[in-house]
């Protein structure tokens, strides 16, 4: 079972789970999603449009009880932007939604959760890079709201039993991104403003780092956490390349030219994650580079 199948990250899984001979449930209510993401497998799938905080979803999935052996949570309202302007209706997704998940994954009897968290929780820390045994310190609603859902995972591992795999994903990039709206990630937007022959805008004096994570990448781990015969009931696990570069770094890659403006307090100055665990219990070996990675972006823009 897939909540967001519909987006970028949940789209990208569900292809491999159905290349690798699964039987998928897609849960979506397309607020971000988009049904098209989904036309390769569209007739291989069982798709259910509906908003996963909505516990009919329960009477209505009654049949697959104890059938459903993973559960992936990637249904959201991403973006740090999104959660400060419209922070109602991120908190109810987010928060919400994370909530609903786990009822409807306790109710199922599913085996095994994986929560798609991320390194937004962090904060800024005196250390870097960063490993899941920090603290966290969350700057914005939408790194709160998605520290609340690791609570709640890790809540419901302990009193209900259900086996939890939380990753906390390190910027995710990649073809298949969403290029429209205010909310756009950075790539999207240069390449948007590449093509209006706009200069690149950057925040703050473009020092800043960020570990910038390969779809790819991102859809192995997944499928490795899926696999992963844990022994804790929650496990904690950063998902990134395992290297910082800083933003100005980034807009070389992009070959433009650049127009730097005013920090935001929200944001995180340092950012690189630590991913021992992740290589320790899961195997995982990030393959794409960035300048690999923002190469395969610009030539298919």
């Amino acid at each position: 079972m897939v909540t967001g199948g519909g987006g970028f990250i949940g789209s990208k899984l569900v292809e491999k789970l159905i290349i690798s001979g699964k039987k998928v449930i897609v849960i979506d209510n397309f607020s971000t999603g988009k049904i098209k993401n989904l036309s390769k497998v569209i007739s291989e799938i069982e798709l259910i449009n509906e908003d996963i905080g909505n516990f009919s979803l329960q009477s209505r999935l009654k049949k697959y009880k104890n059938s459903v052996q993973k559960f992936f949570h990637l249904a959201a309202l991403p973006r740090i932007e999104r959660s400060i302007t419209e922070t109602k209706e991120t908190h109810s997704s987010n928060v919400h939604g994370i909530f609903g998940a786990l009822e409807l994954a306790k109710f199922l009897g599913v085996k095994k959760f994986i929560y798609t968290s991320s390194s937004s929780v962090y904060g800024n820390q005196k250390k870097n890079p960063l490993n899941e045994n920090l603290k966290p310190n969350p700057l914005n609603p939408y790194a709160a709201q998605k520290l609340i859902g690791e609570i709640y995972c890790d809540i419901y591992s302990k009193v209900f039993g259900i086996p939890v795999v939380t990753l906390r994903l390190f910027n995710v990039y990649g073809h298949g991104m969403d290029g429209k709206g205010a909310y756009k990630l950075v790539f999207m937007k240069w390449i948007e403003q590449m093509n209006k022959k706009e200069p690149l805008t950057i925040y703050d004096d473009g020092k800043q780092t960020r570990d910038f994570t390969h779809i790819t990448d991102v859809i192995s781990a997944f499928l490795k956490a899926m696999e992963f015969k844990q022994k804790n009931m929650h496990e904690i696990i950063n998902i990134g390349s395992g290297r910082q570069v800083t933003i100005n770094y980034l807009a070389e890659l992009f070959k433009g030219k650049t127009i730097h403006l005013e920090s935001r307090k929200f944001e995180e100055r340092f950012k690189q994650a630590d991913i021992k665990k992740a290589k320790r219990l899961l195997s995982y070996t990030p393959l794409v580079t960035i300048e690999e990675g923002v190469a395969k972006l610009l030539k298919i823009k």
